[in-house]
């Protein structure tokens, strides 16, 4: 159960993690070799590659993860005005539309997914990799959007049913 809720916690927190941390890692290599390749002539056109694939990741695991947090960007006049109930109708609504539109995306995403690296099997210029692998970044940030949403619906109705309705302190950030 530990791991579970770790999981629950930090899954996306740890895959960017990763993912920042690889990239910097390629882009690095890729300046030290464009430094020295007046000396040396070594061929790299794998580090642009790679790191422009782990850009995408980064991209829609951190909107997974900016999800999770409660953490995007809105506008909150109107909730401010509205009491409770009206707090509560405004989350579920913007929760929803993120489902909805993280859901058709999870879907199409792996449509092409699908396409790329089985039906037409597409390979990456410089690594040779399929492009599978590029194209399920959306595909995966999107389906922890659904799931997070999800999880941000229920936490929306317990706290207004425990009487803090959709309260400003319960959203973005830790909680």
């Amino acid at each position: 159960m530990k791991i579970l809720k770790f999981l629950d916690d930090h899954l996306e927190e740890f895959i960017c993690v990763v993912v920042l941390a690889a990239m910097t890692v390629v882009i690095f290599i890729q300046i030290i070799i464009r430094a020295i390749s007046t000396f040396v002539t070594i061929p790299m056109a794998w580090t642009e590659e790679i790191g422009r694939y782990l850009f995408i990741y980064a991209v829609y695991i951190g909107a997974a993860y900016a999800t999770h947090k409660r953490a995007h960007q809105k506008v909150d006049i109107l909730p401010i005005m509205c009491g409770n109930t009206g707090k509560l109708i405004l989350s579920l609504i913007g929760d929803v539309g993120v489902i909805l539109f993280a859901a058709a995306m999870t879907v199409f995403s792996w449509q092409v997914v699908q396409n790329v690296a089985f039906v037409f099997v597409q390979k990456a210029p410089a690594t040779k990799l399929n492009m599978g692998f590029a194209y399920a970044g959306p595909a995966i940030g999107m389906m922890l959007c659904t799931f997070r949403s999800l999880q941000n619906v229920v936490f929306h109705i317990k706290a207004y049913r425990a009487g803090r309705g959709a309260s400003s302190q319960t959203e973005g950030g830790e909680s």
